[in-house]
């Protein structure tokens, strides 16, 4: 009698092939903008978040290169209003929003894997684009549990991907040297104390994760490498979208740093040199 290799397994495989295929640079799809942000003082867009408070606004920052300013724009890359935060810059990586009126800045970038104060800045959303400020802020130190080294022999612990789902926030790896990118969940976020996400998922991805965010309604993620976008469904009862169904498109359009939901139907991409894209869904091809 034959042996008969587990369904994960048989289904992990399929998707190494479908990975190894797709993520072909020749035949990736090229990618045209249709909009530029037209915000000068973006150097290198590093974040983007569309505003869940109703608004046609979308949030971008600049990375380490840049100023601790958030600004707002709206889907044609036109300059809504520039909001000082007065929050250190170290690495500013990517920003999300929740449904409570809340802004997240992930200060993680860590490409040495030596940094001890990594943290996500929380902050309220300002409820129009004329205020001119925002709110309350707070400040949460967080740290991996399992690294023990500073810097690691093993360069795993570099993050760009922040995203709200389900009640928690959650991070995403960006592996140097390997091509797996692991899933945490924060279970809480206090302010006086190092805060420890939880792994809860890995997945071979290809490609080194430059951003990610969930839909507002927390049923799918969404994954952008610097070579390709990934869209999850979250298996049932579970926060590990990286063990769910997926999709996936092999894409060239510069180096992309940025991902948020313009809809249910639609994905809206940001490369360093500020170029916007949108990707429909269906677009994706099933792995």
């Amino acid at each position: 009698m034959p042996h008969c290799l587990p369904n994960k397994i048989i289904h992990s495989c399929l998707a190494l092939v479908s990975l190894g295929t797709l993520c072909n640079h020749s035949s990736a799809a090229k990618l045209e903008p249709f909009a530029k942000i037209q915000v000068l003082e973006i150097r290198e867009c590093s974040g983007i978040a569309q505003s869940r408070l109703g608004a046609d606004a979308y949030w971008v920052h600049n990375d380490s290169n840049g100023s601790s300013q958030l600004y707002a724009i709206n889907k044609q890359g036109e300059l809504l209003a520039a909001f000082p935060t007065e929050l250190p810059n170290v690495d500013w990586e990517d920003i999300t929003t929740d449904n409570s009126g809340n802004l997240y800045i992930g200060d993680f970038g860590n490409f040495e894997n030596n940094r001890r104060d990594l943290t996500i800045y929380e902050i309220t959303e300002p409820l129009d684009t004329t205020t001119r400020s925002v709110g309350k802020s707070a400040a949460y130190r967080f740290a991996y549990s399992e690294q023990t080294e500073f810097p690691p022999a093993k360069r795993i612990y570099d993050c760009e991907a922040l995203f709200w789902a389900n009640g928690h926030l959650h991070i995403l790896s960006k592996s140097l040297g390997e091509t797996i990118t692991r899933l945490y969940r924060f279970e809480n976020l206090e302010s006086n104390q190092i805060n420890h996400p939880v792994q809860i998922g890995q997945f071979d991805i290809g490609p080194r994760v430059t951003a990610a965010e969930a839909s507002p309604d927390g049923l799918q993620l969404a994954i952008l490498t610097n070579r390709s976008i990934w869209v999850f469904t979250r298996p049932n009862q579970s926060d590990n979208f990286l063990d769910g169904p997926g999709k996936m498109l092999s894409i060239q359009a510069g180096q992309c740093e940025a991902i948020c939901w313009a809809s249910p139907e639609e994905l809206l991409i940001a490369n360093e040199d500020r170029a916007l894209f949108t990707v429909p869904l269906d677009s994706l091809i099933e792995y």
